[in-house]
């Protein structure tokens, strides 16, 4: 595939072109072409082109209502999803997060969330190709909740076949507003896509420290925690310290602290300095951080170029672990890290 495009260039172009508004139509059908050329950045006789193409060959359909993908499209997204990857040549940039972090590999997506949410698309496909790829029958997974773990789940294929015994966990209680986003919704339909069975901790992870150590000594509750702990698999997000001490609803006092001790990620109610310092943790619901780093298998999403001083904050937790993120926040890791 590279080496066509030292041949063909032109070619190569428009293949990437047509790909990414294939994709924006899927993320956003039905839509128009002028709605279509603001959301890719392209030209309106870019869009017209190549939606011109497309059309003719059966990947969308065109109704007053705008443009629809079809199942034809769908499926060449994704088969075409690994040869676009290779196209788009991260390796060495792959190489150099690794060698940052410590992950055991690292896959990078083209694009900046921060900048184009769509982007999102390309990190949801990525870690649920990657998930799959990893994933045994009769395993145990814990999730996390969030946008991009959303999006993973989302675009993870329904099994056709059988039943798997695999069991999908939430990683911790409700947080936030968005239930769509929320572990336990997550888990229901990770679950579902797989044919497994999954469990539910349908507790919010803000109580007061008293209510979670009285909820923790439940019988079912204790059982599903154990379960969290002898997990094969952990799949979550890293959050920006501020933001998610929000989410959290964390109290006044502890906001204060984390402002002054300069904090800038979060993750299972831990929250970090730049310097992976712990300068809080929180009494939660769910995984604690220690007991997530043992296990075995951890993917890690993230994305948008806002998120690089968290994960290079992190990178205790990244070692060892699958990382999947964006080109935006990927150059930015490596800027923060030479501060």
């Amino acid at each position: 595939m590279l080496r066509l495009e030292k041949i063909i260039p032109e070619g190569m172009q428009d293949f990437k072109v047509r790909y990414a508004i294939l994709q924006a139509i899927l993320e956003n059908e039905p839509i128009g072409r002028r709605t279509l050329a603001t959301v890719t950045t392209y030209s309106e006789r870019t869009v017209r082109a190549a939606t011109d193409v497309l059309s003719k060959q059966g990947l969308i359909e065109v109704a007053h209502s705008g443009m629809m993908i079809t199942q034809s499209g769908k499926a060449l997204l994704d088969e075409l999803y690994l040869p676009l990857q290779e196209l788009n040549a991260f390796s060495l940039l792959e190489e150099q997060i690794e060698a940052l972090t410590g992950a055991k590999k690292v896959i990078i997506v083209p694009g900046n969330v921060d900048d184009d949410e769509s982007v999102k698309w390309q990190l949801g496909k990525a870690g649920s190709k990657l998930v799959l790829d990893l994933i045994e029958e009769n395993s145990t997974i814990a999730i996390t909740g969030g946008s991009t773990v959303a999006k993973m789940v989302e675009l993870i294929p329904q099994r056709q076949e059988g039943k798997t015994h695999t069991i999908i966990i939430p990683a911790r209680g409700s947080v936030g507003k968005r239930m769509e986003f929320q572990a336990n919704i997550l888990a229901a339909e990770f679950a579902k896509k797989i044919n497994g069975k999954y469990e539910i901790l349908n507790i919010p992870d803000n109580l007061s420290v008293a209510s979670i150590e009285t909820i923790k000594q439940e019988p079912h509750i204790q059982k599903t925690l154990q379960k969290m702990g002898k997990s094969d698999m952990i799949i979550l997000g890293l959050g920006d310290a501020m933001k998610m001490a929000k989410r959290r609803n964390e109290s006044k006092e502890v906001v204060a602290l984390l402002k002054e001790k300069e904090a800038v990620a979060e993750a299972f109610r831990y929250y970090f300095d730049k310097n992976g310092e712990i300068v809080y943790s929180g009494t939660n619901i769910g995984l604690d951080l220690e007991v997530a780093m043992q296990i075995s298998t951890r993917i890690v999403l993230a994305g948008g170029k806002s998120k690089a001083i968290a994960l290079v904050a992190t990178k205790a937790l990244l070692k060892g672990s699958y990382l999947v993120i964006d080109e935006g926040v990927a150059r930015a890791m490596l800027q923060v890290s030479t501060r």
